[in-house]
């Protein structure tokens, strides 16, 4: 009886276990509907062109986009240490700051972070060229009886313009010219003064000493008239007149686009002696300051080149001729 009960059981197990192992393979083994297949995503191989660019490869981690740097890392606050000094009227320690920026390793020329020193370096020189804030640069002379500015300047290697510039005491609302008197004191600036003009950057950059003092955007000649050389400061005109080939058109008129002011260059140490007739001026056609604009010579606007026209020594004399260097 024993076994009758016994082996059927076996059976019964050994079907069931068939039939559960058959399930299971057809659900391993079994394939999808054709007509609903799963959805793939193919990436593009490496090489696929993207609007004609090959595609960067696919980071392990999201990508973040880094902001283009402007200026060297650690000099904008620096920079913004030397304008505060500005604000407070801390002009020499202000602009200290900004030449030792331009000094440190990594800071090239024209670069952005060139620009933006610069920019301290102008604004503090422009303030002292036009009062009379004290400077390293700055020296000081107290009027005797029988002086003049044209003396006073003319001993002193500057000019009756910077003179006036540099002391407010000298400086009328009415227009007309100043007075000095005995045991006034008037202050001036001394040192060499250099011109260095890059035409790749319109920029003529003016020099004290050979440190880096001013800079304006400049015009130059178009299709590449404006020669490159050494050269020096000839002559100086207020109000020029212009003179192209076979004409005369005086100042005021609205044909003579020379400006306010005329600085004559003449050729030096080894530059063609051919290249006469060239000057740096101001303009009428402001708008043009920062193109290759004029028939060969440097344009500035007429408030920038009233003001580096005044600190240029008259030629001739004991006074050194102001150098001017253009180049690409």
């Amino acid at each position: 009886m024993y076994w009758y009960i016994k082996y059927p059981l076996i059976a019964i197990l050994i079907l069931g276990l068939f039939g559960v192992t058959g399930l299971l393979w057809r659900s391993c083994t079994r394939t999808e509907n054709p007509e609903n297949p799963p959805e793939v995503v193919v990436e593009p191989p490496p090489t696929s062109p993207v609007h004609g660019q090959r595609p960067p490869a696919k980071p392990d981690v999201p990508a973040v986009s880094q902001p283009v740097q402007t200026v060297l890392p650690g000099v904008e606050e620096r920079l913004e240490m030397a304008r505060r000094q500005m604000d407070k009227g801390m002009l020499v320690a202000a602009r200290q700051l900004a030449r030792q920026i331009l000094k440190q390793e990594g800071v090239k020329e024209f670069d952005p972070t060139w620009f933006k020193v610069v920019e301290v370096i102008n604004d503090v020189d422009r303030r002292l060229m036009n009062s009379s804030a004290p400077a390293d640069e700055k020296k000081f002379y107290r009027v005797v009886r029988g002086d003049s500015l044209a003396r006073i300047a003319s001993n002193h290697y500057t000019c009756v313009g910077a003179l006036i510039r540099c002391n407010e005491s000298l400086q009328r609302d009415d227009g007309r010219d100043p007075i000095i008197r005995p045991s006034q004191t008037l202050c001036y600036i001394q040192g060499t003064w250099s011109i260095r003009v890059s035409k790749q950057q319109y920029l003529l950059m003016l020099y004290l000493d050979n440190e880096l003092y001013r800079v304006w955007k400049v015009g130059i000649g178009r299709e590449n008239r404006t020669p490159v050389g050494k050269f020096v400061i000839a002559g100086k005109l207020t109000d020029p007149a212009w003179t192209p080939p076979g004409k005369y058109i005086p100042a005021g008129d609205p044909e003579n686009v020379l400006g306010t002011r005329w600085l004559k260059l003449t050729p030096t140490e080894g530059t063609d002696t051919s290249l006469e007739g060239y000057g740096i001026h101001g303009t009428t056609e402001p708008d043009t300051v920062g193109t290759s604009c004029s028939a060969g010579c440097v344009r500035l606007r007429n408030e920038e080149v009233e003001e580096l026209y005044d600190f240029i020594p008259e030629p001739g004399g004991a006074t050194p001729p102001v150098k001017v260097v253009i180049e690409e």
